[in-house]
């Protein structure tokens, strides 16, 4: 103690440093230990996993008929959206080329006759989008597709009539891959001998597109947009839509060669001074035309047989 006494700074400074160092030394052995042990739940981890992959999954019934009443409950859910989305497509019917020519001129005429009643202008020679069987005959494999086709589009015009737009400027559709695929014809003077073709795989979902064009009011427009999403005998998809202004500029607030308005006449009691009328009021929103330009998409679903699943 003495020592202590004569030298208070020196024996200060070697107690710090003492107690310095067993703190260090608690707190490497501390760390030490937590890291061990969580070397060692790593490697339980690592090995549990190593034997998970390595083994064998022991059946559980629980887990077993768990799975079943999930599979169960998706099949029953995909089979009310395949019911549901099979409803909404106009049936395929067997049709002969003839038959479809036949179907095309009646349509055309009927969708003339609406038009004239709801003086609705429609362009020159028009053929609903089908102006290359007017005079000519499809093949057969495409003639009932293209019967279905042309219900599709004829329930579309005849809604943009309804509509009372002004005027439908144009309509051309997409040809069908059936139209387009060449008929196998055998060379004169050979016979071939007749094998059963190969069935052509169709796509679970495919689409044809047209090309509208029409004019008419805002209100026109919204009426064909609405009905046109919410169909229910087709599925049909608006892929774009382009809608311009007929009048690219805006109301002029003065009069006509620039001259300011006149001003308003006094009036008594509500009524204009003897002699003299209001102004004419000129409404300048709402009234607007519009070009549209749309393309729809006509869905078809084709789901294989539930045998085959």
């Amino acid at each position: 103690m003495s020592w202590f006494r004569q030298n208070r700074f020196l024996g200060t400074l070697l107690g710090a440093l003492a107690l310095a160092t067993f703190f260090s030394l608690w707190f490497f052995f501390h760390e030490k230990s937590a890291a061990d042990a969580a070397q060692a739940r790593l490697e339980e981890t690592l090995n549990e996993l190593m034997r998970l992959r390595q083994s064998t999954p022991f059946p559980n019934y629980e887990n077993l008929r768990k799975m079943r009443a999930q599979a169960s409950s998706y099949r029953a859910s995909l089979l009310a959206l395949e019911n549901e989305l099979t409803g909404r497509m106009f049936p395929r019917v067997a049709l002969q080329p003839n038959e479809f020519q036949a179907q095309l001129r009646l349509a055309v005429n009927d969708v003339a006759d609406h038009a004239a009643t709801a003086k609705v202008q429609l362009p020159g020679n028009f053929y609903l989008g089908f102006d290359e069987y007017a005079t000519s005959l499809p093949n057969s494999e495409a003639a009932p597709r293209l019967g279905r086709q042309l219900r599709a589009i004829e329930w579309v015009v005849n809604t943009v009539i309804d509509a009372h737009v002004d005027a439908i400027a144009k309509l051309t559709r997409m040809p069908l891959p059936e139209e387009t695929r060449p008929a196998a014809t055998p060379p004169p003077g050979r016979v071939v001998r007749q094998t059963k073709a190969a069935p052509v795989k169709e796509k679970i979902v495919d689409a044809a597109a047209i090309d509208l064009g029409f004019s008419g009011s805002p209100a026109a427009l919204r009426r064909v947009v609405n009905q046109i999403a919410a169909a229910k005998d087709q599925f049909y998809i608006i892929r774009t839509l382009l809608v311009k202004n007929q009048v690219d500029k805006g109301p002029k607030r003065s009069g006509a060669e620039g001259a300011p308005l006149p001003p308003q006449t006094p009036t008594v009691a509500g009524l204009a001074v003897a002699g003299k009328k209001e102004p004419a009021i000129t409404f300048i929103v709402g009234t607007e035309h519009l070009d549209v330009a749309t393309q729809i998409e006509i869905v078809r679903f084709s789901f294989p047989p539930k045998e085959a699943r």
